[in-house]
């Protein structure tokens, strides 16, 4: 017992590597440490694992039958599905709401779009039609160019020559 407590107290024992190789040789080599090769890809292994899982949780399950609903599980689902049926019917309305609104934004930019074409921008012109085989562009000239160089004072200034058009 004073060897005990002539010892100091150590937390952590140091292993060399030595001893390391000692202790694998003495129990073998493991997968678990990186010491020996698998004879099989990592995820084969782990969907193996997994599916043992999942079958002992099914086994676990399937022998138990299932649990009634009590009166307030029952009564919270009521109330959801008639939540689901009131959100649904909002949506609805919602919808057809939008619906009438856009069909009559429609209808009255078609009903502006027939007033204006009834009432036509520019009057239309009558055509006048010549008799004869006249040039169209002689018809377009019509005025004389006239330059006036009196005396009387011009919109220009003093002196200044006026051009006026005048018809023939």
């Amino acid at each position: 017992m004073e060897d005990e407590l002539q010892r100091p107290v150590r937390l952590m024992n140091f292993v060399s590597e030595e001893q390391l190789d000692e202790s694998k040789k003495s129990r073998g080599e493991r997968v678990e440490d990186g010491t020996a090769q698998r004879d099989r890809p990592l995820f084969e292994i782990l969907k193996e694992n997994k599916d043992k899982k999942d079958a002992e949780f099914n086994e676990r399950l399937k022998h138990r039958p299932p649990k009634a609903l009590d009166e307030d599980e029952s009564e919270f689902l009521d109330n959801l599905e008639m939540s689901k049926k009131e959100y649904e019917q909002w949506i609805a309305d919602e919808e057809a709401q939008q619906l009438r609104s856009f069909q009559a934004a429609v209808a009255a930019q078609s009903f502006s779009v027939d007033e204006v074409k009834e009432t036509p921008l520019v009057p239309p012109v009558p055509e006048q039609k010549s008799a004869g085989r006249k040039n169209p562009t002689c018809s377009l000239i019509k005025y004389d160019y006239q330059s006036q160089t009196s005396g009387e004072e011009s919109e220009d200034g003093p002196g200044k020559s006026r051009r006026t058009f005048r018809d023939r």
